[in-house]
Order: structure tokens, then sequence, then C-alpha cells
């Protein structure tokens, strides 16, 4: 194989500085560039495109600067307001009103009182005791806005404030704490007012170019797209999560618990057993009674999670059942999304193959395999990029059309 660069401009890292893109990181979002070069490479006009797989709504919000109608699922709550509101179209009204709000918050935060601090283990470690002051009555104050587009706004604000003050690092696949953070340990009020309304100053000038198309952002676990969906969309273009037990609420956790959308632990690690390729925390046990729900997994990917569960290792049978478990999911998903997508309409896929002590799983291939069982017709493969985690692990766009 010919030596593939790793193209850091088609990861998350490019949307950084795009407008509503760069409002909040996520480390498995992929580049705007992947979803322009998709529509860009359409023998056709789209008219309607479904993202089964929002994030942080990178898709629609692509489709929505161009016009195209789009629909968008996620399970995770917070993905979803986090889309509505970097889709939404604001009046210019807003605008004025939203910087006249912030400023306001500032003068005013000194006198307010702080909530409660949200639930999460070791909280310490993530914010010191002036940070989380701040934060718990920056949140209050917020949080009695009247104007929901206004406290949306300032919500998007404060997520980015929480991340800021914070001495975690996501630079690795596991959340990483600064212990000698100079930041945390200089920290007054007046370092995090200045951030704050420089957040704003950069939402509201994101605000000024609106969408051009309405998006469609729904809660909903797309194992089974709604049945009043089908034969609604021509082309699906989409990021699922990659087959390496990766949380991904994992980045989201500060925000879900300061927003409210999470209130214990339980609730994160059910969450996450829904979420297609993520076990953390409790959720791992139930890999142990796990059972296929298709007959659709490729002998190939068969024979492959036999010797990882062969490994000594204890864990060994539980990532044999997980690997499994990912593509089962992935298999009930195309199966859904078949059905769903009319025909003679295209689906985009980017993913990532992984590797479980040291047996690679080509995500490609067992995607093909899947997908032609199904009935998918002019599957193609093509390789995005190289990841910088391991010389063996590519992302690609898998292609297919329906008859």
């Amino acid at each position: 194989m010919n030596k593939i660069p790793q193209n850091a401009y088609l990861t998350f890292k490019y949307n950084q500085s795009l407008g509503r893109h760069g409002w909040l990181r996520l480390t498995p979002a992929y580049s705007v560039k992947i979803v322009e070069f998709v529509l860009t490479k359409l023998n056709y006009s789209p008219q309607h495109i479904l993202e089964p797989f929002s994030g942080t709504g990178t898709t629609e919000l692509v489709c929505a600067n161009n016009g195209i109608p789009a629909t968008a699922y996620d399970v995770n709550p917070f993905l979803v307001w986090l889309a509505k509101v970097k889709t939404k179209i604001y009046h210019r009204e807003i605008l004025t009103t939203f910087n006249d709000v912030a400023n306001d918050i500032i003068k005013n935060l000194p006198y307010v009182s702080p909530c409660h601090y949200p639930p999460i283990y070791n909280i310490e470690r993530w914010w010191n005791a002036k940070q989380l002051n701040y934060l718990a009555r920056l949140k209050n104050i917020i949080f009695e806005q009247k104007d929901s587009c206004i406290c949306d706004l300032l919500k998007i604000a404060f997520c980015r404030q929480i991340i800021e003050l914070s001495n975690i690092s996501f630079n690795h696949i596991s959340t990483s704490f600064n212990e000698n953070n100079e930041t945390s340990d200089g920290f007054t009020d007046e370092i995090g007012d200045l951030f704050f309304l420089k957040s704003c100053e950069m939402i509201s000038n994101t605000l000024k170019e609106q969408p051009k198309a309405k998006i469609c952002i729904k809660k909903q676990n797309s194992l089974d797209i709604p049945i009043d969906m089908i034969n609604n969309y021509d082309t699906v273009i989409t990021s699922p999560p990659y087959p390496n037990r990766i949380s991904y609420i994992r980045e989201l956790r500060p925000y879900m618990y300061w927003l409210d959308y999470l209130k214990t632990t339980s609730e994160a690690s059910e969450l996450d057993w829904k979420t297609i390729g993520g076990t953390w925390g409790s959720a791992t046990s139930k890999l142990a009674d796990w059972k296929s729900q298709t007959n659709l997994l490729p002998c190939g990917l068969l024979e492959i999670a036999e010797k990882i569960a062969q490994v000594s290792n204890k864990s060994a049978q539980l990532m044999a059942n997980y690997v499994l478990k990912y593509f089962d999911d992935m298999a009930l998903h195309f199966q859904s999304i078949f059905q769903t997508i009319k025909s003679g309409g295209s689906i985009h896929y980017i993913v990532g193959n992984s590797s479980f002590y040291g047996y690679v799983i080509p995500s490609d291939l067992i995607y093909k395999e899947i997908l032609s069982q199904i009935g998918f017709q002019n599957i193609t493969i093509v390789i995005v990029r190289k990841r910088n985690c391991n010389k063996h692990l590519y992302e690609y766009c898998i292609s297919a059309l329906k008859p």
C-alpha cells in the first residue's frame, strides 16, 4: 500500500475556525471537507439528506449552509440539543439582545449565588474551588434567562467555559488531567469574565450568516429508523462510531453533567450502551450475556472474534463479544437504512478500522460484505486518511447504492 498521509484537515481540527462548526470540539467528529467532498461527487442533486449519527451536527450544518434539506438523528439528548442550536435560523435582533444579555450577566455575576455542583466523580480534579464557584454562579444566572434562544446561545458559551477552565485534556483515548495547571492556580473572576465575553462575541459573529435550509433533528436510536420516514431520503452522509470500544460520551460528560443531561454514572453507562461502539462503565458487564440479533455477520469476522476470545487475557471473551456486537448493531442499522432510503439513493459512511490484541478488524471489508448481503450495490471503498494512533489504522469512505 502506498504511503497514506494523516490529513489532519479531514478531522475535527479543520472545523475549529469555521463559524458554528467551531463552537465545541469533539474528537471523533469529522471534517466539513469530507461532507463537501461527498456532495461534489454525487451525480445528482440531493433533495433530502439523512444523517443517522448526528454527533456535533457537521453534516446537517453543511447541508443547511448549502440549502439542502436534511434530517438528523442521535441517541444522545445533549448532541440533539447542540445540533439544533447550531443549525437554527436566528433573527437579527437576537444578535443585539444576546450581546447585551452577556454583558449584563458579567455585571451581575458577583451578586449571584452558586448552584449545586454537578455529581461528577472527584470533581475537584476537574476544576479547583474558585473555578467551581465561578461556574456554578454562571450556570445559575444563565439558566434564569427567559428567552430560550438567548439561553441556548449562552449555554454554548458556558460549555466553552467549562472546558477552558478545566484541568482536563482530551489528547488521548482516556481523559487525563493537567495536575500542574498554572491557569487553574491563578484563576480569578476577571479571567473567567474575559473568556466568557470573548466566547459570546465569537458566537455572535458566527450568527451573522444564516443557514439556507431548515434542518430537522430528533432524538432517535438509529438501529431503527422511524417507519414514517421510509423512502423519504435520497442520500445518507454520516460517520458512525468506530469499533474501538471508546466511550462516545467521554468528552461530553462535563457538558452533560453541568447542563443537567446526566445526574448519575448509571445514566451515563446506560446511554453509552445504546450508542453503537460504546461500552463504558457498567455497560461492559452486559457484553457477557449479549446475543446476536442478525445472521449477517461475515465468516471472516467470526474467525477474528474467535482468535480474540482465545487471547490470554481476562477480558478477551468480552472484547470478542464487543466486536461482534458492534457489527451486529451496524447490520441492524444498515437494514433499517435500506428500508428508509429511496431506490437509486446513495449512502456514504466514514469509518475507521481497529485492532484488538494485535488482530486488525477490517471495518471497511466487513461493512462491504454486510451491505452486499442486505442488497446494496456498487459498493466502493476509498481510504480517507491514515490515523496517527497505529500504523495499521485508517479511515475509509464506504459508499453504496440502493437499486
